[in-house]
């Protein structure tokens, strides 16, 4: 497994959230966890992203002692764009973590989270 670029994951962050209201954030957990989503889900909580005033913020959590990965999207992201989005998002980054690229797999995952970000929660003039 290479090592996250956390300056790519950072741009890919900064792209996402561009002409959006929307939050983007990645949790790398230095422990092993058995259930992804729920940490994910914590993760979100704990970053108080909730908290956020769309609350549309996702965050893609990477556990790799227990080569485990989820992405939670907050209520209003997910009403938005439904379960199948999310499960097509894990679908798509799953090929990247088998190889060992956890920073293509979280470059790809922001860039569509980024797309349905801007699509559904523009900021103000750029629709």
């Amino acid at each position: 497994m290479k090592p996250i670029d956390g300056g790519r994951v950072h741009a890919a962050i900064r792209s996402a959230e561009a002409e959006s209201t929307g939050r983007v954030a990645v949790r790398i957990l230095p422990h092993d966890t058995p259930n992804a989503l729920q940490a994910a889900r914590e993760s979100l909580h704990q970053a108080e992203l909730h908290k956020h005033p769309h609350r549309n913020a996702v965050i893609f959590l990477v556990a790799p002692k227990s080569r485990r990965f989820a992405v939670y999207g907050d209520d209003a992201i997910h009403q938005r764009v439904g379960e199948k989005f999310w499960n097509d998002v894990v679908e798509e980054m799953t090929p990247h973590f088998k190889r060992g690229d956890m920073t293509g797999a979280l470059e790809h995952g922001i860039s569509r989270a980024g797309e349905q970000l801007r699509l559904h929660f523009p900021k103000a003039g750029t629709q």
